[in-house]
């Protein structure tokens, strides 16, 4: 695969993210830094978690491996060979915009729904 999109992770263990090099193998993947690897991942494990400080964030499953706080980074658009073995993006259905607007109703309807003294 090629270096040119940056790549990292973040396991469950800590809060720093690694910068690492993502080899696959069929459709499997394992990361690569310094001196250390990873364990093999699937592609079809992953979920779209959305895009967050620039990038789009993978995670896995929650159903396959306890590990609420894994992920997969890519900063800008992850690479053409990993398009197809990569979940498709998921658009919210609701924006941060949309989620507002509705907490403000919901203020609304307690507010004047509640008797005044």
């Amino acid at each position: 695969m090629s270096n040119s999109t940056p790549v990292w992770h973040r396991d469950a263990k800590g809060a720093r993210k690694r910068h690492v090099r993502i080899e696959t193998i069929g459709n499997t993947f394992l990361f690569f830094e310094n001196q250390w690897r990873s364990e093999a991942y699937y592609f079809g494990d992953l979920v779209y978690r959305g895009f967050s400080g620039g990038s789009h964030v993978f995670g896995l499953d929650d159903g396959i491996k306890g590990r609420p706080h894994w992920q997969l980074g890519f900063t800008g658009d992850p690479p053409e060979e990993l398009t197809k073995l990569l979940p498709k993006y998921k658009r919210p259905m609701l924006s941060g915009v949309g989620m507002l607007i509705i907490a403000f109703l919901c203020l609304g309807i307690v507010y004047f729904g509640s008797p005044h003294v």
